[in-house]
């Protein structure tokens, strides 16, 4: 825990120069946060028994239709979606366990959050390695960029010293 620690002061001295949004807005996704982790939730979910469903029947036309290559590249590619799989639905599990502590404004649920997008960088170097888009790398972390700039403008609500109660 001391590395996250160390990690989040590293990645809010970056941030400490840029532009904040106003106190109500802070305040205001720092309220509301944990129902926008719920819907990711919801979401991701969905996405996964796609993503899921998808990939099992896609793997069986390339092994019916395209015999010994079809199933070479079936192969290849349901490693690449098992490892994407994996990783989705750890930070789903993390953002399930954030939910609670978030609604309370505990600094545990701002720390889970936080630990799924250093998670999500991972892997985008990750399935960089296995497909060389680097399209895909360049969106992946811009938008884990982006989220963590919206975490850490809420990040001073989730103190630990306060409640939402003495919040408001």
């Amino acid at each position: 825990m001391e590395t996250i620690n160390k990690l989040e002061n590293m990645i809010a001295e970056w941030y400490k120069g840029l532009p904040h949004l106003p106190k109500n807005g802070q305040q205001w996704l720092a309220k509301n946060v944990w129902w926008i982790a719920l819907i990711g939730v919801i979401l991701g979910a969905v996405g996964i028994f796609g993503v899921l469903s998808l990939t099992l029947f896609a793997g069986a036309i390339l092994t019916a239709a395209g015999g010994v290559a079809g199933a070479a590249v079936a192969g290849f590619a349901m490693i690449i979606i098992w490892a994407y799989l994996a990783v989705a639905v750890v930070s789903l599990i993390i953002t399930v366990m954030a939910i609670s502590p978030l609604k309370a404004m505990k600094k545990r649920g701002w720390t889970l959050i936080f630990i799924t997008v250093l998670l999500e960088v991972v892997a985008q170097v990750v399935y960089f390695l296995f497909d060389y888009n680097f399209f895909g790398l360049v969106w992946g972390l811009l938008m884990s960029a982006v989220t963590a700039y919206f975490l850490f403008e809420i990040r001073s609500f989730f103190d630990g010293k306060t409640s939402a109660s003495k919040k408001a």
